[in-house]
C-alpha cells in the first residue's frame, strides 16, 4: 500500500513539473523590449528622383531583426506616412519575411505625390517598419522612424474624359442627356480645351455620364476639385451671356482660364472623316464617313464609328479644299469603336472608347 502511495506522489509531481514546462513555453510571444531601428537609409538622407530612370532602385532599405524569443516567422511591413502627423495615416508599401526591401523611382515618386508633395520640390515623408508574427500578424513591434528628402518629378497626368453639364450647355442641369466632352490635348493630359456656344449662367464639368461626381468647377479664380457627391459643390465656370467663348483647364495644376471667342466661324455643310481606318488599307482615302452637327452648336459634329488601325482626317464640304489632322498630318488611331467628337472652330478632336 505504501508503495503505490510513493507512485502516486512521484506521478503527481512529475506532471506537475511537466505543466509548469509547458506553460513556461506557451509563453513565446513575448516582443523584445528594445526597439529596432531602420540600418539603411539614414535619417535625413535626400533623394531626387529622375523622370527617365523610373525602374531604377530609388530606395534601399535594411533594417534590424527583430526576436520574439523563439523560432518563428517574422513579417515586416514598409510603411511610409506624410511627415508631421506621427503615423496617423500610414500607408502600407512592401511586405517581406526579410529585413530589406527595394522601391523603384517610379513606385516612390507616386507615394511621394500620394502623401502631398510637390512635383520638382524637395519634401519629406516619415517612415517606419512594422513586425508581426503569425497568419494573425499578430505581436506587432514599430521600429524608430526615419524621415528623409525626396524630390518627386511630375508624373503622367492620367486621361480623363470631361462632360459639360449646366444652364449654359446644352444638356442642362442634366447628367446623362447627350453632354458634350471638351477637347483633351493629344500630348498633354492634364490641359483640356473647349471653343463653343454657352449659354448664359455658365457650366461645370464631370468625369462620368450620369454620376455628379467626380466634378471640375470653381472656387473664386481656381478650379475646386470634388472627388464625391458629399463633398463641396463648386461653383460654375462664368459666362455671363450667351455667344460663343474659348475654355482651357489645366487638371494638375487646376487652374482655368475662360474668355469670349473672337476668331473665324465658317459654316460647313458637312464633315466627314476619312482615311485607312475605315478599309484598313488605303482604299479608306475613298470612303466617307459623315458627321452629325450639333443642334445646339452647328461647330460641333459627332459619329460613332468602329475603326481599324490606321489613319485619317476630317474634311469639309466633302472636299480637300479644308481638312484637318494632326498639326497638319494624318491622325493616327488605334483600333476599336468610338464616340467621335470634332469641333471645326479650332480643329480638336476627341475618340471616346464605347466598350
Amino acid at each position: 500500500m505504501k508503495l503505490i502511495y510513493k507512485i502516486f506522489i512521484a506521478v503527481v509531481l512529475l506532471t506537475g513539473f511537466w505543466s509548469c514546462e509547458n506553460e513556461e513555453n506557451l509563453m513565446i510571444l513575448e516582443p523584445q523590449e528594445a526597439a529596432f531601428g531602420l540600418i539603411t537609409p539614414e535619417n535625413g538622407s535626400s533623394i531626387i528622383l529622375n523622370k527617365e530612370t523610373p525602374n531604377n532602385t530609388a530606395l534601399t532599405l535594411t533594417w534590424e531583426k527583430v526576436s520574439y524569443g523563439t523560432p518563428t516567422i517574422v513579417t515586416y511591413t514598409v510603411q511610409f506616412a506624410a511627415s508631421n502627423t506621427e503615423f496617423a495615416a500610414p500607408v502600407d508599401i512592401t511586405t517581406s519575411t526579410t529585413t530589406h526591401a527595394t522601391i523603384t523611382v517610379a513606385e516612390l515618386n507616386a507615394k511621394a505625390l500620394a502623401l502631398g508633395l510637390t512635383a520638382d520640390t524637395e519634401g519629406t515623408i516619415d517612415i517606419r517598419i512594422k513586425s508581426t508574427v503569425g497568419t494573425t500578424l499578430s505581436e506587432p513591434k514599430l521600429s524608430t522612424p526615419i524621415t528623409i528628402a525626396v524630390t518627386p518629378y511630375r508624373g503622367e497626368f492620367p486621361k480623363v474624359n470631361l462632360f459639360l453639364v449646366g444652364p449654359g450647355t446644352a444638356a442642362g442641369w442634366s447628367v446623362d442627356n447627350n453632354n458634350m466632352p471638351i477637347f483633351r490635348d493629344p500630348k498633354e493630359n492634364a490641359k483640356q480645351y473647349y471653343t463653343g456656344y454657352f449659354n448664359a449662367d455658365g457650366f461645370k464639368l464631370i468625369e462620368q455620364i450620369g454620376f455628379w461626381a467626380p466634378m471640375y468647377g470653381t472656387n473664386g479664380a481656381a478650379v475646386q476639385y470634388r472627388a464625391t457627391e458629399s463633398d463641396a459643390d463648386p461653383g460654375v465656370f462664368p459666362t455671363a451671356a450667351a455667344g460663343y467663348y474659348s475654355f482651357e483647364i489645366n487638371l494638375e495644376e487646376l487652374t482655368y482660364k475662360i474668355t469670349p471667342y473672337t476668331g473665324p466661324m465658317t459654316t460647313y455643310a458637312t464633315i466627314g472623316l476619312t482615311g485607312s481606318v475605315l478599309t484598313g488599307d488605303d482604299t479608306g482615302w475613298d470612303t466617307e464617313v459623315p458627321l452629325v452637327k450639333s443642334d445646339f452648336d452647328g461647330h460641333i459634329w459627332k459619329a460613332t464609328q468602329t475603326l481599324k488601325a490606321g489613319k485619317m482626317k476630317f474634311k469639309a464640304n466633302n472636299s480637300w479644299d479644308v481638312s484637318w489632322g494632326d498639326n497638319g498630318g494624318d491622325i493616327f488611331v488605334e483600333a476599336g469603336k468610338y464616340e467621335i467628337w470634332f469641333n471645326d472652330l479650332d480643329g480638336r478632336y476627341m475618340f471616346i472608347t464605347i466598350p
